[in-house]
């Protein structure tokens, strides 16, 4: 309390000198903790208090969160806005900061700077008439891509449309700024990405949009998460970053975050950076032919185009609201990007307790695990007096982009670990639930509708025939009830009252034109531009849907623009009976779509009535309605391509109620949907006789899954289930291992179909199946029902679409079938014959969707089973049959990996895992840009410009550490045999990455590995002698190193031409504390010829070399990994007192084993007197090492005449304890013992 009162009276002190705009006087509240800022805002003259109640006061500043309220009764948007725009931003900071966050939210709000001059004598014409409306100020429709930008200056509001760049006066403050956003920059390219400068930012400019890109074959994702995410390894992860004035690290994090809060957004591009007008275009919402084109290229082409990811929804807001109080909490604790974000998350509702501020700073993030070595760097633990935003910033959105699948896609914290989940999905919080499905917080539906068309019309289709009643499926004698089971809440939909019980008024209809003959003086706020009505023929059921365009008082008219017309479905047969709270007319009757003529009266309904306020028939019917003004998916996706940095609800055709709908629609299906078959199919009419046909044009941009077709379902068009809903899946790997532990099982799954009416899939798809309610009958007992047979499973599947198939789909199914993993135990089945009855709901998951078209589909005649594709074993006499009851083969590659006991090795596409990342381009992409930041305006004199590298010749490529640097390899073979890149290391043995790594470790062992790509890029292989492949290195503390290339000369060098090798193979296993303590190497391959039989080069009996360099005696931080490799190759290369010799192949068939090395390594340590580091056993992967008791028993090397002290005698403990600290002590200088006998 004593430090929030010091800060307090500080903060006062500071408002009284006028430091805080705004801001006139701060007072002590009622309660502890509070206090009352007194804010005067001058137009108009008005004073306003806002509240801030310190929420724990014990732990100020750090743990503390302030709480903000006004106590208005009826405070202006505005205001609350303020507050709002405050509130993220209030949490570890002192008075003085909190006060300044919001002073600045508060000015922001309703200070706004024209950039236009206004005549004061005139004012803005409006010709409709605001009145007092309770849903004006709860409009959630307004959209910015409808924004028109040039009534801003009429209205005295700042534009937000980018400027173009203005003459540059270079100041001496500006010069240092833009010193420093080079020398930030050049630490970005130092780390291994790429930069793009744009336009004239960090030239003369220090505000500007600038990006940071890694190519996605950098990244070592496998190709499941690539599939999965849309990505190709040839394209770049890049993230554009604006700031309206550059703010260096150490001023961001002591400055309130409304004051330093850039703006990210993050993407993919064909090249390394977008175009200046992409760019814009990504972080501005107005229309994007109103932006300015880049004066390089005049128009975009696909390269320079910046497109948006899965998930660029949820990490832009993710950034944008967190990522500076995430730094500044990072900076001020020590902790981790997940630690900070758990504490905020809890001090953000009061939780966190006084034992969670404490962090260890050992504890690291585990990004070691599978991952390229690039993400290993966190710049904010690195000692540096400036640090550089950018790269932090860069280094956040990797640690959430390539391992989102751990985050939830809402909250990003932590998840339950359960299973390998190939795309993000959000936690159990309610509140994260609910956001992902019903406030736009999951995936991006625009990249859904881009990637997988067909899979949203799926979605919507089997929607749309959930919304039928019952009645429709059964007979008029059934309850009238939705076979949907959730509704969408808080969705904040306004729609029409499609009941038709009472429309708003009525009026006539002039071609797009509505008029009125009475007064229309109050419906100002209904009929403003941009708000969406529905109309109909009087006493019919059949919608029109427009969107009005003008509204004139004068004329009493307005323009719309109508573009959906919904309700046809209703007109169907005199048997319906009337929906309660709907209307019942002759009308509905007919089968022809009413026609309306000019000057006919119609009903006008406009888009006010409360979703959540309806009865569950009434939602039924109005989603219904809604769903018939959507366009068909493949035109959606025709027009996002042509507007790919556009939102959905930017589509002038789609209402905001539509385009939340189905933004509903497809977040909450948390399953992996994938089309098998891409091929894109003859749109026809839902009656008719024409058939669909299967032509070679694509639909969606996603991948062409051909492979993973079941062959034998012709007519059928095939869905995969890549992943099942995250919970479910999880629920199902337990329940598959529980059983596998019980019981051997050769096949550990078995596959059945499962046949439902098409109104049951909607929630099939979200929860899977289960057996609530009785449709059938259960003859067999109670359970899910299951057929090895489709024609038994067929026959389940009809009925139940009557009216109810989308009238807008491409696919127009009326049936669907799904194919379902269960668990091998038909013994705990309620009944496996003739049915499977399934009680444990936890034991199937749908793996594959069948939809069969109204039409039947043509042009797809390859039926056969593809040689080089491989195909799951299935348990024997149960293999499901298909059509034509043969035995159907499901291919291997399509199921998950955790459920099947062979691989799922597929020649199409090549499955590959993490590490074996690859590039096939050069790295000169960017040498402009960093040429920049080494050379503009002369302020880095010291520093040379990148060169660029050509790639010419069929040379091997070596990819490092700055983002798959490419360097060319050349082996002259009149100098060397050595082929690089020829090693299998698949033979080798392979360490898993450590667990105990400290961060400190981690810099150095990735400085050294900077270092020596760096030698190896420049030197020839035949000068260099050693080589190492970074691209396999997927666990930075065990690397391979070949020797090569030795003097011809040499009997190591003839001995290996005899036999035929090019190398020595060495492994390398660096210690937790490295550089402070030696790592261990060893010669994994050949066996060289023993000491005793004439052999040398201080390689021992068990391939550990002897070396005091190697152990903790002679071993010295200072010494790098170079030198260390080219000592090694003097020791196997000395003749002195005998030359190192390969045994006979004959003899040495076989690798050195690390258990004989490790013992090897220590009985010369202790002939020696060398001290052995005490982490040995875990440096070397925590094998048990032997037990030795070390007595002082001299002994003499014959090469050095060095006295041996300890000699070794019998094993005494079952753990090893060196005490060299009592025998006496030699010479520490660093040799070899060249040819030691005990070896």
């Amino acid at each position: 309390m004593k430090k929030f009162k010091a800060d307090l009276a500080t903060a006062q002190q500071k408002v009284k000198d006028g430091n805080i705009e705004g801001l006139d006087a701060i007072k002590i509240g009622i309660s502890d903790g509070e206090v009352v800022l007194v804010f005067k805002h001058q137009n108009p003259p008005s004073t306003m208090r806002i509240h801030a109640l310190a929420q724990d006061t014990s732990e100020y500043p750090e743990a503390n969160a302030f709480m903000l309220y006004t106590e208005m009764d009826d405070p202006p948007g505005s205001v609350t806005g303020a507050i709002r725009d405050a509130s993220d931003y209030v949490i570890g900071v002192s008075v003085y900061e909190m006060a300044s966050q919001v002073a600045a939210a508060l000015n922001a709000r309703l200070n706004p700077k024209t950039e236009q001059a206004v005549d004061s004598d005139s004012e803005p014409q409006f010709d409709g008439e605001l009145e007092d409306n309770p849903d004006a100020d709860d409009d959630d429709d307004f959209d910015l891509d409808e924004y028109d930008y040039e009534v801003d200056a009429a209205f005295g509001l700042p534009s937000t449309r980018p400027k173009p760049s203005q003459p540059y006066h270079p100041t001496a403050a500006s010069t240092r700024l833009l010193h420093r956003i080079r020398q930030d920059l050049k630490q970005v390219h130092n780390a291994g990405y790429k930069l793009g400068i744009i336009e004239q930012f960090a030239k003369t400019v220090t505000s500007g949009v600038f990006s940071i890109s890694i190519r996605v074959g950098a990244l070592g994702l496998s190709e499941e998460a690539m599939e999965a995410w849309d990505l190709d390894e040839d394209e770049y992860i890049v993230l554009l970053i604006r700031t309206d004035d550059y703010v260096t690290f150490e001023d961001m994090v002591i400055r309130p975050a409304s004051e330093t809060r850039p703006k990210f957004r993050v993407g993919k591009c064909r090249s390394h950076k977008p175009s200046l007008h992409q760019a814009l275009c990504a972080f501005d919402a107005g229309p994007k032919d109103a932006m300015p084109r880049d004066a390089n290229t005049g128009v975009d082409d696909q390269n320079n185009e910046f497109q948006k990811l899965f998930l660029s929804n949820s990490l832009d807001q993710f950034m944008d609201e967190s990522f500076v109080s995430l730094s500044k909490y990072r900076e001020h604790n020590g902790c981790t990007w997940e630690q900070a974000n758990e504490a905020v998350q809890k001090m953000s509702v009061g939780t966190m307790e006084n034992s969670e501020l404490g962090y260890d700073p050992m504890d690291v993030e585990d990004t070691t695990q599978q991952h390229h070595h690039i993400l290993l760097q966190d710049h904010l633990r690195e000692n540096q007096k400036e640090r550089s935003f950018p790269l932090v910033a860069m280094q956040f959105a990797m640690q959430y982009l390539i391992r989102c699948t751990e985050y939830c896609l809402r909250c990003h914290r932590k998840l339950e670990k359960g299973f390998e989940a190939l795309r993000p999905y959000v936690c159990s919080n309610p509140l994260c639930l609910f956001q992902y499905m019903s406030m736009g917080f999951g995936p991006s539906i625009e990249h859904e509708i881009q990637t997988e068309p067909y899979v949203v019309d799926l979605l919507i289709s089997l929607c749309y025939a959930a919304l039928r009643p019952s009645y429709l499926a059964g007979g008029p004698q059934m309850h009238c009830e939705l076979p949907i089971r959730d509704l969408p809440v808080g969705l904040q939909l306004k729609v029409a009252d499609f009941s038709g019980m009472d429309p708003k008024f009525r009026a006539r209809l002039q071609g797009n034109r509505l008029v009125w003959d009475e007064d229309v003086s109050g419906l100002g706020s209904i009929m403003a531009p941009s708000k969406w009505i529905a109309f109909r023929q009087i006493g019919t059921q059949c919608f029109r849907h427009a969107r009005v365009i003008d509204f004139n008082l004068g004329t009493k008219s307005a323009a719309l623009n109508i573009v959906a017309t919904s309700g046809r479905q209703f007109i169907s047969s005199a048997a319906t009976p009337s929906i309660p709270g709907t209307p019942t007319s002759q009308a509905m009757m007919n089968n022809a779509e009413p026609t309306l003529a000019d000057g006919q009266i119609v009903d006008v309904f406009p888009y006010m009535l409360d979703f959540d306020l309806m009865t569950k028939q009434q939602q039924g019917l109005a989603m219904v309605h809604i769903l018939d003004t959507l366009p068909r998916v493949l035109d959606i996706a025709a027009w996002l391509g042509q507007n790919s940095l556009k939102s959905l609800k930017g589509m002038e055709s789609i209402s905001p109620a539509a385009a939340s709908l189905l933004q509903w629609i497809v977040s909450s299906n948390r399953s992996c949907i994938f089309q098998v078959d891409r091929r894109r199919f003859a749109v026809n009419p839902p009656t008719g006789s024409a058939a669909l046909t299967a032509t070679d044009e694509l639909a969606g941009r996603g991948r062409n899954r051909e492979h993973e077709r079941i062959r034998g379902m012709p007519g059928w068009i095939q869905f995969r289930f890549a992943q099942g809903s995250p919970d479910k899946e999880l629920r199902f790997n337990r329940a598959l291992q529980e059983v596998a532990q019980s019981r051997h099982m050769e096949q550990p799954t078995i596959f059945a179909w499962h046949g439902s009416r098409l109104s049951n899939w909607h929630s099939i798809v979200r929860t899977g199946l289960d057996y609530n309610s009785i449709a059938n009958g259960r003859a067999y007992g109670n359970g899910v029902y299951f057929s090895p047979h489709f024609s038994t499973s067929f026959g389940y599947s009809s009925g139940g679409h009557f009216g109810g198939i989308w009238p807008n789909s491409n696919l127009n199914f009326s049936a669907c079938m799904s194919l379902n993993e269960i668990i091998n135990a038909p013994d705990r089945f309620t009944s496996y014959t003739p049915h499977y009855v399934v009680s444990q709901p936890d034991w199937h998951q749908c793996r594959y969707l069948f939809i069969q078209p109204i039409n039947p589909i043509t042009g797809i005649t390859n039926e056969e089973k593809p040689a080089n594709i491989k195909f799951l074993p299935l348990a024997k006499g149960l293999e499901p049959t298909g059509q034509s009851n043969q035995h159907i083969s499901i291919p291997a590659s399509a199921m998950p990996t955790r459920n099947i006991g062979v691989g799922r090795e597929s020649s199409v596409p090549t499955k590959r895992s993490r590490s074996q990342c690859s590039d096939s381009r050069v790295d000169n992409e960017d040498a402009e840009d960093v040429a920049i930041v080494f050379e503009a305006l002369g302020l880095d004199d010291n520093a040379d410009p990148p060169a660029k590298r050509p790639a010419t010749g069929d040379k091997h490529r070596m990819t490092d550490q700055d983002d798959n640097l490419t360097v060319t390899m050349s082996a002259d073979k009149s100098l060397t045999d050595f082929v690089p890149g020829a090693l299998d290391l698949s033979s080798l043995p392979r360490l898993k990455p450590p667990s105990f790594a400290n961060d400190s470790a981690l810099r150095a062992i990735g400085r050294e590995v900077k270092k020596v790509q760096a030698v190896q890029s420049k030197t020839p292989l035949h000068e260099l002698g050693w080589y190492i492949d970074f691209d396999q290195i997927s666990n930075l503390f065990q690397w391979i190193v070949e020797l090569h290339s030795f003097d011809a000369s040499l009997p190591l060098a003839i001995d290996m031409k005899n036999y035929k090798v090019t190398s020595v193979v060495l492994e390398i296993r660096f210690p937790k504390d490295y550089p402070f303590n030696p790592p261990f190497v060893r010669v994994v391959r050949p066996k060289f010829l023993p000491f005793m039989d004439g052999g040398g080069g201080h390689v021992t009996i068990g391939g550990a070399l002897c070396m005091e360099l190697l152990t903790t005696s002679g071993w010295s931080p200072a010494n790098s990994i170079e030198s260390v490799l080219l000592q090694v190759r003097m020791a196997l290369c000395s003749t002195d007192p005998a030359p190192a010799r390969l045994m006979k192949m004959s003899n040495s068939m076989g690798d050195y084993a690390i258990g004989e090395a490790v013992e090897a390594y220590i009985r010369a340590a202790g002939k020696h007197g060398w001290k052995v580091p005490e982490d040995l056993r875990n440096t070397v992967g925590g094998i048990s090492l032997p037990s030795f008791h070390l007595s002082p028993h001299a002994g003499v090397c014959p090469a050095t005449g060095a006295h041996h002290t300890p000699s070794i005698s019998a094993p005494l403990q079952p753990t090893l304890h060196l005490h060299f600290s009592h025998f006496p002590s030699f010479s520490s200088t660093n040799h070899a013992s060249e040819g030691c006998k005990y070896l």
